[in-house]
């Protein structure tokens, strides 16, 4: 048993990592409110709640004597496995509960008046069903106890077959006048939901790419929370108002609004387009990416006003007279007093930054339309079309037609 031990406690730590909750149980297998995460002694009347706890027990001693490996759907639609122990004392181990699709506000209604739940209940459940953990790949689920089943067994194969669970329970009284409160595992994922949602929002006002890199492979739409009966409406709208909240983020972070709008704008439209959830769900996880990197490329987080200004105007005229002459003159300073303070303040000279914004916009020109290269070095203030290609060589590495035709190739 000792290696059984070890192996079921490697199954629960990957579980674990999955948000599922898992748990061996004894004969005479008694109930406890925290293996369903307390739906049922939230919804259920008192003698309801006592009847089911009395009766469970003989569900499962029924796939007990039955089975050694099985999966079923309960009454709420969510999803168990279950595995009998090769121990002396009847025991079980229990997966969930968790779903393998995530629930639409149609799925949460059917489930509900199926259940015979009142209408007021409804808020309730979807919270509840929210928290629940998503496992999109099946196959990878049942694999993964199927697999700890063989082991504990020594069976070089076991089928899964799907059990009829809730033969025993009970039926609910009236529920009128209750109003059930949220169960302990809902309230502990909204506050990490919106406990996350400030750490997101924080890194993009940082920059910290590696911290969003983090975050966003963690990022999915089945943890939304659905308001709408049509799915892809929905979460349209969902990522239109997660969109915003990564958009203040940025501008807090010091991104000017015209940089920031630009972006909003793109998203935006991105959102609208997509005509399915894989869509969707590719653009929610790019969304704080994105907006971290116009924090790490056009944050004036730590400039001056007047530093601000003079880098708004580089950045916004990149096509104009941008000399320390020309730039001391429109901002009324001393050019030698320029050109101190905005070395100290960007750790670089203003004529290097002009360059390297000039390049920065030809980059995104190259990227985004398909102007003759000449066209572009004049769009970037630079008439010298030698000199633009050299510049350019020298900044990215290979000349303006070469990174074209590399992104075509791409």
């Amino acid at each position: 048993m000792p290696d059984n031990q070890l192996l079921l406690s490697y199954t629960q730590a990957i579980l674990s990592e999955m948000r599922i909750s898992s748990r061996i149980i004894q004969y005479p297998f008694l109930w406890e409110a925290q293996f369903d995460h307390e739906l049922r002694r939230s919804i259920y009347t008192e003698a309801d709640y006592r009847t089911f706890c009395k009766n469970i027990s003989a569900d499962c001693m029924d796939i007990y004597q039955k089975h050694i490996l099985g999966r079923g759907t309960d009454r709420f639609g969510c999803e168990y496995i279950f595995v009998r122990l090769p121990q002396e004392t009847p025991a079980l181990f229990v997966v969930g509960p968790f779903t393998y699709v995530p629930f639409t506000m149609t799925r949460v209604d059917e489930y509900c008046r199926k259940a015979g739940l009142p209408e007021h209940f409804q808020d309730f459940m979807q919270q509840y069903y929210v928290s629940l953990p998503v496992i999109p790949e099946e196959h990878g689920m049942e694999s993964l106890i199927g697999n700890l089943a063989q082991f504990l067994w020594g069976e070089e194969k076991l089928s899964m077959p799907h059990l009829i669970l809730n033969t025993h329970q009970a039926g609910f009284s009236d529920h009128t006048d209750m109003i059930p409160k949220p169960t302990p595992s809902s309230i502990v994922y909204m506050e990490s939901k919106y406990e996350s949602e400030e750490r997101l929002c924080a890194y993009i006002m940082e920059g910290n790419l590696e911290k969003i890199e983090e975050i966003r492979e963690k990022l999915s739409l089945s943890s939304i929370k659905q308001h709408f009966p049509d799915s892809l409406r929905d979460q349209k709208n969902n990522l239109i108002m997660f969109n915003t909240i990564c958009r203040k983020a940025a501008q807090s972070g010091g991104v000017h609004p015209v940089y920031v709008d630009t972006e909003v704008n793109r998203i935006t439209a991105l959102i609208e387009y997509a005509v399915n959830i894989k869509q969707l769900d590719s653009i929610y996880k790019d969304i704080p990416r994105k907006y971290c990197m116009l924090v790490r490329t056009y944050s004036m987080e730590d400039y001056s006003p007047t530093i601000k200004k003079i880098v708004t105007h580089i950045r916004l005229n990149p096509d104009t007279d941008l000399t320390l002459k020309a730039i001391a003159e429109k901002f009324s300073m001393n050019k030698n007093y320029l050109s101190t303070l905005f070395k100290k303040e960007t750790g670089t000279s203003l004529t290097a930054f002009v360059n390297q914004e000039r390049l920065n916009y030809a980059i995104r020109l190259l990227n985004l339309t398909q102007l003759p290269v000449g066209e572009i070095a004049k769009m970037c203030g630079i008439e010298d079309m030698n000199y633009f290609s050299r510049l350019f060589k020298q900044q990215v590495g290979t000349s303006p037609s070469s990174y074209r035709n590399n992104l075509k190739k791409a």
